[in-house]
């Protein structure tokens, strides 16, 4: 269904190097639209701080990591326009077709069933190991985890699970955003373009994506403000992944079958 080319073991730095031109070449919408989520963040965490809910903060950045290629998509479009040689401008995602939009709402409700299932996932950990424990208290959540044995066996729980879900998540999305932003192709072709790039260079793409987990974890170290620098920087290393496997899709046996009768 889907062709690829065959990338260097040492691919993901040259895509950070890339990523680091894109910025550089349109820092202010790159680092703009980073600012802009880093802004909702910090002011959904201030509000669940300001309820007392702050220890609800870590679920939030953990299911942030899952959706974040929905959100990357105008970061997509502005290494899109640097290769064609164009200037890059803040609205420009409003220029995708209606029907790439529709192929991207597709995929993005299969992240957002990650999503919920990581919400849900946390719900019953938190329900099963730390509910009823006297020395818990959600204001303190940073401080139990790192204290506590309870807090400790959640936290190690928590990470496992969250990091298998965020592997699933970063297998389906790794190069379908970028293929139907810059393709005309389906959201089934394109996520099997992303899933066999992880199936057949999986060291290239597991090195990726601890890579992409470590910029996560540095960004969100920083009071969330790291993100507004760390978050453009992973969706234009992104789409530099995506250039470089060069997804195709392969010719239908009726568009074959056409071809043939044509000539």
């Amino acid at each position: 269904m889907v062709t690829l080319e065959k990338v260097r073991r040492d691919a993901p730095w040259s895509w950070i190097r890339g990523a680091v031109g894109d910025m550089r070449a349109a820092p202010l919408v790159s680092i703009g639209y980073g600012a802009v989520f880093t802004g909702i963040g910090i002011a959904i965490t201030l509000g669940l701080w300001s309820l007392g809910l702050v220890g609800y903060a870590p679920v939030l950045v953990g299911g942030f990591a899952l959706v974040a290629p929905i959100f990357a998509v105008g970061i997509y479009r502005v290494s899109q326009k640097r290769d064609a040689g164009e200037t890059p401008k803040l609205l420009d995602f409003w220029r995708i077709s209606g029907g790439r939009l529709s192929q991207i709402g597709l995929l993005s409700v299969l992240l957002f069933v990650f999503f919920l299932a990581w919400a849900r996932l946390a719900q019953f950990l938190f329900a099963m190991i730390v509910a009823g424990d006297a020395d818990f208290h959600l204001g303190s959540m940073a401080g139990f985890m790192f204290t506590d044995p309870a807090g400790v066996t959640l936290l190690a729980v928590g990470t496992a699970i969250g990091a298998v879900l965020a592997f699933a998540a970063f297998t389906v999305a790794a190069l379908s955003f970028p293929m139907i932003i810059d393709q005309d192709v389906d959201a089934v072709t394109a996520l099997v373009a992303s899933v066999k790039a992880v199936v057949k260079q999986p060291l290239v793409m597991v090195t990726w994506a601890w890579l992409i987990a470590f910029f996560i974890a540095v960004g969100a170290a920083f009071f969330l403000v790291g993100l507004a620098i760390t978050f453009p920087l992973i969706a234009h290393a992104s789409w530099r992944a995506y250039k470089d496997f060069a997804p195709k899709p392969k010719p239908s046996a009726a568009t074959l079958e056409a071809s043939r009768a044509q000539s």
